[in-house]
């Protein structure tokens, strides 16, 4: 058994299955969170294990459940597949010891992962997961596998409605009759197949549902709910006559949205909209929060209400501290939303909810709202690179640039240097431009945000030029 094999990245252990994602590691892993809990004095709270729709996601779920319940720990486990942030709910309302969730989130098929969420119902912290590394390491030179009977003979439990029950407090469902038109949902395949349609059709919307059945391929595509893997429903929105296809990820905490037009809205344009709308009709209080690679355009909604903006590392588990000390919302680029009151965990199903009541509270559509915000905020161009880099490339890279030897950004003055999670550079006219290795994939992400829409595709191809001179 192999050490690297379990290792905790941005959002949880993540590996290919039966590769490194085998029934012998899962038991390690249950084992360690064992003696995690019993060391945090939590052997009197249960702990929730939820799972989501891939290959043998249940049998795992089982096989962890019971390894757990074999060392004293009370185990509660979900009766079907569930969305990660429908599990945190339950966290809270069960007053758990936590919760461990198997997803591979939007990855590819051939992966399976483990999320452990701790008892104050967000993602782990790297001091969790740095001991639970620690105790695996114990476990490993002694290690004896229990058998798999795929098999849990404890409790089970549903927390379909008890999230509900949660949404439900959030939304403002009087706000839905406003609302006119159909919706194209796209689960893809995962676990919000069940929850995002049946809550929009619980608020009087007529909803389309696609791709709801279980496919442990994915369809042979990605459970992303990017542009590039929502782009080819839009046929369907017109053929279905949908005004919107809202698209979640495999475990269903991430989301995006696409008109009829073929417009596409990420969380970098949702999550200024819908902050601006909690603080002018939903009386939204508390500061905001993103991490370090999301758009400054949120900083323009908290500048213009008096909020302090606190940007903090790539994870959402960092913005989950901030909602814990009292954001208002909290959000990554890369579709993680949650606001005060939720869970300290991202949720594409209370992002989709949100913004189906602020177009119903509005009247506009979202692509007018997104004009106007632009109209007084101005227009920023966002993109993202991955760069796929040998360690060695990596190294010469960052070695480079620790070195002060950065790009020359089109001519223009760098004013601030954020090294928070690896090297970001806000330029004179609030342009920036962020280079960090991904803690889950073996890339370079490069992340482009200019003020200057009409010369980006120029200066975003200068700009990789330059950085693949510095790496050699």
């Amino acid at each position: 058994m192999a050490m690297d094999a379990i290792k905790f990245g941005t959002d949880g252990w993540r590996s290919v299955i039966a590769d490194g994602f085998t029934f012998d590691n899962v038991a390690l892993v249950a084992t360690a969170i064992a003696q995690y809990l019993d060391e945090q004095n939590l052997r009197d709270r249960p702990l929730l294990v939820g799972f989501d729709r891939r290959f043998a996601a249940e049998q795992y779920a089982a096989h962890f459940a019971s390894t757990v319940a074999a060392h004293g720990q009370p185990v509660l486990l979900s009766d079907d597949y569930c969305p990660t942030p429908c599990l945190a709910v339950g966290v809270q309302a069960h007053n758990a010891a936590g919760a461990a969730m198997f997803t591979a989130s939007h990855n590819h098929w051939r992966y399976q992962g483990l999320k452990f969420i701790p008892d104050f119902a967000g993602p782990a912290m790297p001091e969790t997961t740095d001991r639970l590394t620690e105790l695996i390491g114990k476990l490993i030179p002694h290690w004896i596998a229990p058998s798999y009977t795929g098999v849990f003979n404890g409790e089970r439990i549903n927390l379909k409605e008890t999230y509900f029950e949660r949404l439900r407090s959030i939304v403002n469902a009087n706000a839905f009759s406003s609302w006119h038109g159909r919706v194209l949902y796209d689960s893809m395949h995962g676990c919000g197949a069940g929850y995002l349609d049946e809550m929009l059709r619980e608020h009087g919307l007529e909803v389309i549902s696609i791709n709801s059945e279980r496919d442990v391929y994915f369809g042979g595509s990605l459970p992303d709910p990017s542009h590039a893997h929502l782009k080819d429903r839009l046929p369907l929105l017109e053929e279905h006559d949908c005004r919107l296809l809202i698209g979640n990820d495999g475990d269903a905490d991430r989301v995006g949205i696409m008109d009829r037009k073929g417009n596409f809205f990420t969380a970098n344009d949702l999550l200024p909209l819908i902050a601006d709308y909690m603080v002018r009709y939903k009386n939204g209080q508390g500061h905001f929060a993103r991490t370090v690679c999301t758009s400054h355009q949120l900083d323009s909604v908290a500048a213009e209400h008096g909020r302090e903006m606190v940007e903090v590392k790539v994870g959402f588990k960092y913005v989950g501290q901030e909602l814990l000390k009292g954001a208002m919302i909290g959000g990554e680029e890369s579709g993680g939303i949650s606001i005060s009151g939720h869970v300290p965990e991202k949720d594409g199903t209370l992002g989709a909810l949100l913004t189906i009541e602020m177009l119903a509270t509005s009247g506009e559509r979202l692509v007018d709202l997104l004009e106007d915000f632009e109209n007084r905020h101005g227009h920023r161009s966002f993109n993202r690179h991955d760069l796929h880099l040998s360690e060695a490339q990596k190294q010469r890279l960052f070695g480079s640039l620790e070195a002060g030897n950065e790009p020359r950004f089109g001519g223009h003055k760098v004013v601030k240097r954020i090294t928070i999670d690896g090297y970001k550079y806000v330029l004179d006219d609030g342009s920036w431009v962020m280079l960090r290795a991904s803690g889950t994939e073996p890339v370079v992400r490069i992340y482009i945000e200019t003020t200057r829409p009409e010369s980006f595709s120029r200066w975003q191809k200068q700009l990789m030029d330059e950085i693949r001179q510095i790496m050699g």
